[in-house]
């Protein structure tokens, strides 16, 4: 059944009260719309500490080149994973590592190795240069372990270190070892997450750096 507009009077009440309706059903669309999940931010988070110091040690003239550094597929990711048991991989939702954590670890190997002043010259994966020596590594281990009482940051590494002017297979390798540490968090939270593995790789950067002189000096001789 249609409707019948008599006056002059009655269309203008019609249209307004139409233009009225629209304009209320725009807002409880547009209120429906933003009533959804709220967005959030996803935060980046990069490994930083202060590279570390070696002193009273003989510079080496020797070149050394970091390849890139493979990592454990499960690992493999930005995600900043935690795991509660030996089964279970989980992640956090609004968190991440600014880049893939198997090139930031070689990232800042190269820097603490250029930094040591204790070699020649360190270049990285990209560089064109000819070096004697190669280091090649493999990430094994990355993740947040989330106990009953503690959280703790934990990696795990392979590192290979190749002398290019051996001409046998079985004597270009200078030396593998497997570095590990395991760090308490003080932050319960992932940046709190974000310092202890930073200085948890602090400490195996080190060690990794000492070896590295130790075995070329031994070559070199």
């Amino acid at each position: 059944m249609g409707i019948t507009l008599k006056t002059e009077k009655d269309k203008r009440k019609f249209i307004y009260f139409t233009f009225l309706f629209l304009i209320i059903c725009l807002f409880a669309l547009q209120g429906c719309a933003n009533s959804g999940k709220p967005h959030y931010d996803v935060e980046n988070y990069l490994l930083s500490y202060t590279a570390p110091a070696f002193e009273n040690k003989i510079k080496l003239d020797k070149t050394i080149r970091i390849s890139r550094f493979t990592i454990a597929a499960a690992y493999n990711n930005q995600n900043m994973i935690f795991r509660t048991n030996d089964y279970n991989v989980d992640f956090f939702n609004y968190n991440r590592w600014a880049v893939n954590p198997a090139d930031m670890t070689a990232d800042i190997l190269l820097r603490d190795m250029q930094e040591s002043g204790l070699f020649l010259a360190v270049f990285s994966r990209y560089a064109v240069e000819e070096t004697r020596f190669l280091i090649q590594g493999g990430i094994n281990d990355f993740f947040l372990r989330i106990g009953d009482k503690s959280k703790v940051a934990v990696i795990a590494m392979e590192i290979t270190l190749k002398d290019s002017q051996q001409k046998e297979a079985t004597k270009k390798i200078v030396f593998q070892k497997k570095y590990s540490r395991e760090e308490t968090l003080t932050d319960q939270s992932p940046y709190g997450y974000c310092q202890a593995m930073s200085k948890a790789l602090k400490d195996i950067s080190q060690q990794i750096t000492t070896d590295v002189y130790a075995a070329i000096k031994a070559s070199a001789n």
